[in-house]
């Protein structure tokens, strides 16, 4: 498990939530996920064996990730500033007791 130290959360006037972040080192799976709890962090699966930890979450992207069902993600390369893939992955809002 990675945690996306250098990412931005964009947050459009529709309400739409995207995600710019560093690229993987391979391609995303074919299901890509974000998994979030209400909290102050949120776990998105790029596949399977692939997940990214994004952490301390502004107030505003965490009330979008409430809202939402789905989230574009961005992944650049950080020395190129290319983006190396893109893709909706849906959002899976769980509670803990």
């Amino acid at each position: 498990m990675e945690c996306a130290k250098d990412y931005q959360a964009i947050i459009s006037a529709e309400g739409k939530l995207a995600f710019v972040i560093p690229a993987g080192m391979t391609a995303p799976g074919n299901a890509p996920q974000i998994v979030y709890n209400g909290g102050n962090s949120a776990l998105l699966y790029r596949s399977s064996g692939d997940v990214m930890v994004l952490d301390d979450l502004h107030p505003q992207v965490r009330e979008a990730l409430v809202q939402v069902s789905q989230a574009v993600i961005i992944e650049t390369d950080r020395q190129t500033g290319y983006t190396l893939y893109d893709y909706a992955a849906n959002v899976k809002k769980i509670t803990t007791r």
